[in-house]
C-alpha cells in the first residue's frame, strides 16, 4: 500500500485571511482542538487528513503543490478569483487513464501567493 498524505500546510503572511480563503472556497473549518498557536488546523478528508494554515517561517524557501478535488473546476475558479485568488493555467484535459477516468486539472494562486492545484471529480 502506498503511504498516504496525512497533512498539508499552506503558509502566508496573513494567516487569518488565508484560513478564511480556504474556509470560504473549500469548507475547511478550523478545529480548535487541533489548532496550535498561530496555526489553524482543519480536518479536510477521509481518515486522518488535516490541513494547516500558518505564518511563513524564516527557513521556508521551497514549495510543494497539492491538488484539491472539486466537482466543477470553472465554478471553483470563479469563486477563487472573487475571493482574491487567480488562475495560473486554464482547465486542462489530461491523458485518458482508461477504465479509471480522464484527468482534468488546473492550478491557481491563493491570496498569499501559494500555487495550488485542482482536480475535477471524475464523471461516470
Amino acid at each position: 500500500m502506498a503511504a498516504p498524505v496525512v497533512h498539508v500546510e499552506v503558509r502566508g503572511l496573513d494567516e487569518g485571511a488565508l484560513a478564511a480563503f480556504y474556509r470560504d472556497i473549500f469548507g475547511w473549518e478550523r478545529n480548535e482542538s487541533l489548532s496550535i498557536g498561530s496555526y489553524s488546523v482543519a480536518e479536510i478528508g477521509a481518515g486522518d487528513l488535516t490541513a494547516a494554515t500558518g505564518p511563513v517561517p524564516d527557513w521556508s524557501a521551497r514549495s510543494v503543490t497539492f491538488y484539491i478535488q472539486v466537482d466543477d473546476i470553472e465554478e471553483t475558479l470563479q469563486r477563487i478569483e472573487a475571493a482574491g485568488g487567480a488562475r495560473v493555467m486554464p482547465r486542462t484535459v489530461g491523458p485518458d487513464f482508461g477504465s479509471k477516468h480522464i484527468l482534468v486539472f488546473t492550478k491557481f494562486v491563493d491570496p498569499a501567493g501559494n500555487v495550488v492545484g485542482l482536480v475535477e471529480t471524475p464523471r461516470s
